[in-house]
């Protein structure tokens, strides 16, 4: 069965997850460490590893940036502040995570078209070699576009990344790709501007309209945000007619990613707030 690391983006890093991947398996014995940056995205692929260990039952231990390495054991060190190539290490038990820049598809007149491998979409893809069909893991496989969404790679241009990425979970009925009218509360603070009973009145009559009419209605609602600089028109496009949304949620994941992002602006416990966050994703599988 294909996976993550079978998509063309992920053809570059690929061997080392695998082969990382191999190595855990078959050494259910060893200890496993885990560090990543004290950030959203940081939080986000922790806990995407951590389900994957939590439905083998492998011990671990979670460390943010700058913790050292304690002893020995594996270690997964996850990076997201310059583009490298992700490395296993088999002499060190060592994967390092990088984000980078990939050659994601052609376009039409045969010119590449680059997009950002992040490390929430290479962790994913290590939770998926490692526990493909856990309970946990296949409840955040949907979190694997996450890094790309809060990267501000989307404020500047399309991002073939992401969509591919977005592209093989609605394939495989992981999630599903709604029009804003059709989500469930979402978060209107991402819509500068827009008045929100305009929404709920659209909402209301989505389902009585054609499809011409649906087009025209919710063009219309959104053509005042043409005109700011942020958000950018990727990112309108995807929060009007691309909103994200898995079979147990109740919120899509554009509204639950600000909406963490907000309560992480507000914290003034931010290693507290993390580790909290990530113990609620990897048991919930969703920020409530």
């Amino acid at each position: 069965m294909s996976g993550l690391v079978d998509l063309s983006p992920f053809s570059v890093p690929a061997p080392s997850i695998r082969s990382a991947a191999s190595y855990i398996l078959k050494n259910p014995g060893e200890s496993i460490t885990l560090r990543a940056p004290l950030t959203i995205t940081g939080c986000i692929s922790l806990a995407l590893i951590e389900s994957a260990l939590v439905d083998l039952g492998r011990p671990y231990s979670r460390r943010f940036s700058p913790s050292s390495r304690d002893g020995g054991g594996i270690f997964i060190d996850i990076v997201d502040n310059h583009d490298a190539d992700t490395i296993w290490d088999e002499n060190a038990s060592t994967l390092v995570i990088n984000p980078t820049t990939v050659h994601a598809l052609d376009g039409h007149r045969g010119d590449g078209r680059h997009g950002r491998l992040s490390p929430v979409a290479l962790a994913a893809s290590l939770m998926e070699e490692i526990s493909p069909n856990g309970t946990r893991s296949c409840r955040l496989i949907p979190f694997s576009v996450a890094g790309n969404w809060l990267h501000d790679a989307l404020d500047q241009a399309y991002d073939p990344v992401f969509t591919i990425m977005r592209d093989y979970l609605e394939e495989k009925e992981i999630i599903r790709v709604l029009p804003l009218p059709e989500v469930p509360d979402p978060s209107v603070d991402m819509l500068p501007g827009l008045d929100p009973f305009l929404l709920e009145g659209l909402s209301l009559g989505w389902g009585k309209m054609s499809l011409e009419d649906r087009a025209r209605s919710l063009s219309s609602y959104l053509l005042p945000l043409i005109k700011l600089d942020l958000p950018s028109t990727p990112r309108i496009e995807e929060l009007g007619w691309h909103r994200i949304l898995a079979s147990d949620w109740s919120r899509d994941l554009a509204s639950q990613l600000h909406d963490l992002s907000e309560e992480w602006n507000k914290s003034d416990q931010i290693r507290l707030f993390a580790s909290r966050a990530v113990d609620g994703l990897v048991r919930q599988g969703r920020f409530e």
